[in-house]
Parts: structure tokens; sequence; C-alpha cells
């Protein structure tokens, strides 16, 4: 997975700073990030959920809402309304420059604005939202002891998120205008509710009331012992890790992996992938993987190293040697093998030595255990490791 910074126009003309995070091998799919009330896209729930689904194949746009975060804009003059606007941009802008999203999911007041916009998405497959309000005018209960001030002044400044946002009357008038009641039913999307049934800042009632006027498929689950904001260790990733398994039936395959024609077997292909300086996306029969150098060498292991495939299929390849040797000879008593192999650093200069422990477990008569041990260094991977193999280099 690797991260990709972009710009894209919000429904006003002015830039949204936006970031697209994306998988290695090309995307099943792909799905936007609507953040909580004066949020950005680097917020937990952002962040780490669109990365978390990005590992598992759906690449992601998130973005900061037009004066917010690092996009052009003044908070003052944006309301639910333009948000939601801007989301519809943002989709037309995912749409033109790679591929429309399927999937669109919200966060907090994020999550109510998507609720709004996802009616006017034609190709969108499924919404996910996370701690959404019922009604969007909810957010306004952050600072309901000073709308006094909106009132004398036409407007408030507040700090929230450690920053100064000015609040305008005409943010609240368009909260106040807001029925969730008008496009809850028109959404006609398979809807995903997460929520925390312990959430003191948006309660458990508002995806009940959610639930109970939009329409099926929908589903409702508990994100038990996680707060509103997402912050605890693993509660984001666990949220993705749900959205991604419900969305799975909903989802029409972008990859063109069934296209894709599987590796002869003793034939694997590398190609380097932008994620990191040294990264690959490596193909082996019907299987990819990705690797990396160790960070000792200048890699960021985002991936397998080179030396950790080949200490692990030596490995593997002497287990199975002394289980095809137990089955050839009969031998019953045999449970399980354990193989470690470790590479044992020296200078430069010097070979690389590899260390390697066998252990059989079972009842085995010393016999037996001296027949399979013999059998450990017949497997082809040793015996590439250990003799002159041959190397022939194609045509560049």
């Amino acid at each position: 997975m690797h991260s990709v910074s972009v710009k894209l126009p919000g429904s006003s003309g002015q830039m949204m700073a936006g970031t697209l995070d994306i998988p290695d091998s090309p995307p099943v799919a792909w799905a936007m990030f609507s953040h909580c009330f004066t949020g950005s896209r680097f917020t937990p729930a952002a962040a780490r959920v669109c990365k978390t689904l990005a590992e598992q194949g759906i690449a992601c746009l998130r973005f900061d809402f037009p004066g917010l975060g690092q996009s052009e804009g003044n908070f003052a003059e944006t309301s639910f309304s333009s948000n939601v606007a801007d989301l519809v941009a943002a989709y037309r802008w995912l749409e033109q420059n790679h591929s429309a999203p399927q999937l669109l999911i919200g966060h907090s007041l994020g999550g109510a604005a998507a609720l709004k916009a996802g009616a006017q998405m034609p190709k969108l497959r499924a919404v996910a939202t996370i701690g959404a309000p019922f009604d969007p005018a909810h957010s306004v209960l952050h600072f309901a002891d000073r709308i006094s001030e909106v009132d004398a002044n036409g407007a408030v400044t507040l700090t929230l998120g450690g920053r100064e946002l000015t609040i305008s009357r005409e943010y609240l008038e368009d909260l106040a205008e807001i029925n969730p009641e008008a496009y809850l039913g028109r959404l006609r999307r398979p809807l995903l509710l997460l929520h925390a049934p312990t959430d003191q800042t948006v309660g458990i009632d508002n995806a009940q009331k959610i639930f109970q006027l939009s329409r099926y498929p929908k589903s409702l689950i508990a994100l038990d012992k996680a707060d509103h904001l997402c912050t605890r260790p693993g509660v984001a990733q666990r949220a993705a890790n749900l959205i991604r398994t419900w969305v799975e039936p909903y989802l029409a395959d972008e990859s063109g992996d069934g296209d894709t024609d599987v590796m002869p077997e003793g034939v694997a292909e590398a190609r380097s992938i932008p994620a990191g300086k040294f990264t690959d996306l490596v193909r082996i029969e019907r299987e990819t993987i990705t690797t990396d150098r160790e960070r000792s060498l200048g890699g960021r292991n985002l991936g397998l190293s080179p030396t950790s495939l080949l200490i692990a299929a030596l490995a593997s390849a002497t287990s199975q040697s002394i289980r095809i040797a137990a089955k050839e000879a009969r031998i019953r008593g045999l449970d399980d093998v354990k193989v470690t192999v470790s590479r044992v650093v020296g200078s430069d200069d010097e070979a690389t030595v590899l260390r390697r422990r066998i252990e059989l477990i079972g009842d085995l008569e010393e016999s037996e255990r001296s027949e399979l041990l013999a059998a450990a260094g017949t497997s082809v991977i040793e015996r590439i490791i250990t003799t002159s193999s041959t190397l022939i280099d194609g045509d560049n």
C-alpha cells in the first residue's frame, strides 16, 4: 500500500487537499471517505480506515473539506449542504481521473453527509457510516451554550481540535433546514451502520433511527469498546475490517485479476511498485506478495525481504522432504516436524551461512530419526542453495 497526495476541486471551485491510499496490486474497487465535523483527512478514523482498506485491495480517497486541513477556503463560508456538494464533486473527480467509487464511508457528521450525498452518486454500490448522527444539527450540541452569540453577532468563534473556527448564522440555518427523513429513504444503496454502544458524543439511538428509516439491505453493527473519534488502538482498523467483509458481495471487481494469466509452475515475476524505493509485487502462480529490503539495507520493511523468502523456502522444503520420506517409509510415529532456519550474519566478504535446526516430534526409533534427518537434505531448494545452480539471463 502507498499513499499519494492530490488536489481536487470542491463544489465552489476551491481546491481541496486529498490523499489516495492505493493497494500495491490493481484495486478491486475505489472508495471515498467523508471525515468528521471540523476534522481532516488525517484524523485517525479517516487515515487508518483508508489505509487498512487499501491493504485489502480497495483504493481510497480521503480529503479535507474546504476551510479545513490543507484545503483552500474559509470554514465560515461552508455549510453541511456545501459539504454534501463537495462529496459529489470529489466523486466526479475520482470517476474522471481514476474510477467511480463503489463505496462511500462517512464518520460522524461526515457520515450524515455521506447518507445525503450517496443518492447523487450513480455508480455508488454501498454506503458505510461510523458513529453518524441521525440529524446533522446534532453537531450544534458542541457549542449549544454559545448559540446566543450567533444570534447577537451573526457568528461565533470556537476553538475546536486545537484551532479557531467561525460558525456562521448561515451554517446553523442550513443545518436547521436539513430533514434526514426526506433523504434517508432515497439512498437506495446497501447501508452499513457502525456505532459504539457507549458513544458519549453521538448516542447509539442515532444509529437506530437511521436504521429504522433507511431501506434494505441494511446492517447495524455495534463497534464495541470504541470511542467516538476512533482514537483507541485498533478501533479504526477493526471498523475497516468489518466494512471490507460486509461490502464484498456488493462490489464489482475492477482489478482484472480474473483475466490475469496464472504464472506457470516454477516461474516468478517481480515488478517494482511505488510503495517504497525497493518494493516489488511478486507473482507466483495464483498468488501475489509484496517484497522489500530490510531497513538496515535501505528498505522500509513494507514486505518480505528476499532473504526471508529464501530461508522460508528452505525451512518449508525441509519439512516437506521429511514428511515425504516418512510416508514412503511408512514411519507412523512422526507426529510433527519443526524446522527453524536462521541466517548467521558475518562480514561482507564471508560466505553466507544458514543455520538449520530440525525437531522431529513423535514416538520414533533412532533408526527412523536417522532416516528422516538424512531425507532433510534432499529438497530442490537445498540443492539450489548448496550446489552450483545455473542462472541464464534472457533478453532485457
